[in-house]
C-alpha cells in the first residue's frame, strides 16, 4: 500500500487575513476552495473551527490562542527576494532583514496573520548563477553552497 506524502495544512482563526496574507503578498494562486478550506500548491489553510469539527467532531475542540508558533515554518522560493521582503514588510515586521546564510543562500523569515512563520528564500540555482556570475568556478560553488557538483552543473546548464 503506497502512502504519498500531500502537503501540511494550516490551522488558522482568521481565513480572511491568512488568505490575503498568502495569495496577495505572497501571490500563492489557490487551486480549491471550500467552505473553511483553501488549497495552494504544497500547503493548505484550514480554518480551525473546521479543522476542530472534522478531527474531533468539535469545532471548538481546538486550545484557545496561538496556533502552530515556533515549531513549524512553511518555506517559499523566489528570484525576486528583495522584491517579496518589500511587500511582505509592508504588511507586517520580519522576524530578520534579508540575510545570508552559511551556504550563501539569501533569505527572511517572517509570519503570517496566525503568527505562522513563513521563510522566503533565493532558489539554490539562483545562488549558484550568482556565484558563477562573481568568478568563482564549480568546484568553489560547491563547496561554497555545499551543492553536490553534479547539482552546480544542472544549475549552470553545463
Amino acid at each position: 500500500m503506497p502512502i504519498r506524502f500531500h502537503s501540511p495544512c494550516v490551522f488558522v482563526r482568521d481565513m480572511a487575513a491568512a488568505r490575503a496574507f498568502y495569495e496577495e503578498v505572497l501571490g500563492q494562486t489557490p487551486s480549491l476552495i471550500l467552505e473553511g478550506y483553501v488549497v495552494y500548491a504544497g500547503f493548505a489553510l484550514w480554518r480551525a473551527d473546521t479543522a476542530g469539527t472534522h478531527i474531533f467532531g468539535d469545532a471548538l475542540a481546538l486550545p484557545e490562542g496561538p496556533l502552530g508558533r515556533d515549531n513549524f515554518e512553511l518555506y517559499f522560493e523566489t528570484e525576486e527576494l528583495d522584491a517579496a521582503y518589500a511587500a511582505v514588510a509592508a504588511r507586517t515586521a520580519p522576524l530578520c532583514a534579508v540575510t545570508e546564510q552559511p551556504w550563501g543562500q539569501r533569505c527572511f523569515r517572517a509570519r503570517d496573520p496566525e503568527g505562522h512563520i513563513i521563510e522566503v528564500a533565493e532558489p539554490m540555482e539562483t545562488v549558484v548563477r550568482r556565484m558563477a556570475a562573481s568568478g568563482l568556478d564549480e568546484a568553489a560553488i560547491g563547496k561554497a553552497t555545499m551543492m553536490p557538483a553534479a547539482f552546480v552543473r544542472a544549475a549552470l546548464g553545463s
